[in-house]
C-alpha cells in the first residue's frame, strides 16, 4: 500500500506542474489609428475647455516588421507631370491611372513599401507622419514632445531619393490647428506650428513642411514664418463664391510667402441642388456640374502645388459610380497635369 501512495503521489505532482504551464503566445493588439480627419469648421467653436480623460496614445506603433526576403524589384524611374491630383487617404494598394497623388498616413513598419508602390504608379505623396489628432495630444491640448517622438520614429528610414525624386512631395504637419475640438478646447499657435516645421527640416532638411489651416489664422500676430512650406485649403459650397475663395486663399497664402495646395470636400461638400446624400446628415456630395466647375476654377485661379479632394474610402468608391463623376475627375486630373510643376515650397 505505501508503494501504491507513492505512485499517486507522483501522477498528481506531474499533472499539477502541466496544469500550471498555460503560457502561450503574445497577443498582438495592432497599430493604433493614423487616418486624418476633416471636418472644415466655418471659424474657431468658443472655448470648451475643461476636464479631459484622454490617454496619452503610446509612441510605439507595433512590432517591427520582419526582414524583407523578397526579391528586389526592378529599376524603375517615375514620371511625374504637372501638379499631385488625388483623393486624401487612398491606399497604395489601390493606387490606379485615375489619379496621381494621395495624402498617406505613414507607418514607419510599411512606408518604403508604400512609397515603392506609389513611385512605379506615378503617384506623390504628402505624408502625414504622426497620425490623427488623439495621436498627438494630451489633457491640455496638442503636445509637442509627443508629436516629436511620432516623428523620431521614422529617423532610420532613408527617405531622401524619394525627396529628390519628388515621390514625396511635402510633410502634412497637422490638420485644422485653429479647431479647438480638435485639441481639447485649445489651439494650436504659430510659434507651434513653426515649431513643428523646424523639427521637419531638422530630420529632413529638403523636404516641404505644410499645415492645413485657414490664412488668416496663420496670420494671428503677424507672426513671420521661418520654417513652414506650404498651406492647405479645401473648398465647400458653404463657404460662398468660388471664385471670391480662391482669390481670398492664393492672397492668403501669397502673404504668408506659403505655397498653396488646393482641394474639395466632394462627399460633404455639395449644394444641396445636388440632389446627393452626404456622408453627413444635411450634407450633400458635390454633383458632377459642381465637381467639374469648381475644381476648373481652383485649378486654374490659383498657383496650386497639388490639388486633393477628401476622401478616399467606401463612401468615395461609389460616389465614383455616379454618372458623370469619373469623366469631371478625368478632367481635372488632364488640368493638374498640364499644370506647371512646382515643389510645394516657399
Amino acid at each position: 500500500m505505501p508503494q501504491h501512495r507513492s505512485c499517486l503521489a507522483l501522477i498528481a505532482l506531474l499533472l499539477g506542474a502541466a496544469a500550471c504551464d498555460s503560457s502561450g503566445p503574445n497577443t498582438d493588439l495592432g497599430r493604433p489609428d493614423t487616418t486624418g480627419s476633416d471636418s472644415t469648421p466655418t471659424q474657431p467653436p468658443p472655448d470648451t475647455s475643461g476636464t479631459d480623460t484622454t490617454v496619452t496614445p503610446p509612441v510605439d506603433s507595433g512590432p517591427p516588421t520582419p526582414p524583407d526576403t523578397s526579391a528586389p524589384l526592378p529599376p524603375y524611374d517615375p514620371t511625374y507631370t504637372g501638379i499631385p491630383f488625388g483623393p486624401a487617404q487612398q491606399p497604395t494598394e489601390t493606387l490606379t491611372p485615375d489619379f496621381n497623388g494621395t495624402i498617406l498616413s505613414g507607418n514607419p513598419n510599411n512606408l518604403i513599401a508604400d512609397l515603392e508602390r506609389a513611385r512605379r504608379s506615378n503617384t506623390r505623396l504628402l505624408i502625414n507622419f504622426t497620425g490623427k489628432e488623439t495621436n498627438i495630444r494630451d489633457a491640455n491640448g496638442f503636445n509637442m514632445s509627443i508629436w516629436k517622438a511620432r516623428v523620431d520614429r521614422y529617423r532610420n528610414l532613408d527617405l531622401q531619393k524619394y525627396i529628390d525624386e519628388g515621390t514625396i512631395i511635402g510633410h502634412f504637419l497637422m490638420d485644422e490647428p485653429s479647431d479647438r475640438s480638435n485639441w481639447n478646447g485649445h489651439q494650436v499657435s504659430p510659434a507651434e506650428i513653426d515649431e513643428m516645421a523646424r523639427y521637419s527640416k531638422e530630420v529632413w532638411p529638403t523636404m516641404p513642411a505644410i499645415i492645413r489651416a485657414w490664412p488668416d489664422y496663420l496670420k494671428a500676430g503677424g507672426y513671420q514664418y521661418k520654417y513652414l512650406d506650404a498651406v492647405r485649403i479645401h473648398y465647400l459650397a458653404r463657404l460662398g463664391d468660388v471664385d471670391q475663395f480662391v482669390d481670398e486663399m492664393a492672397k492668403g497664402a501669397a502673404d504668408l510667402n506659403l505655397a498653396l495646395i488646393g482641394g474639395l470636400n466632394v462627399l460633404n461638400g455639395g449644394s444641396p441642388n445636388s440632389g446627393i446624400p452626404g456622408r453627413a446628415e444635411g450634407k450633400f456630395a458635390m454633383s458632377a456640374d459642381e465637381l467639374r466647375s469648381w475644381g476648373t476654377k481652383f485649378l486654374t485661379k490659383a498657383p496650386l502645388c497639388a490639388f486633393f479632394v477628401w476622401e478616399y474610402d467606401d463612401s468615395f468608391t461609389e460616389y465614383l459610380k455616379r454618372p458623370g463623376i469619373k469623366e469631371a475627375f478625368a478632367d481635372l486630373k488632364k488640368i493638374a497635369e498640364d499644370m506647371p510643376k512646382k515643389p510645394c515650397k516657399k
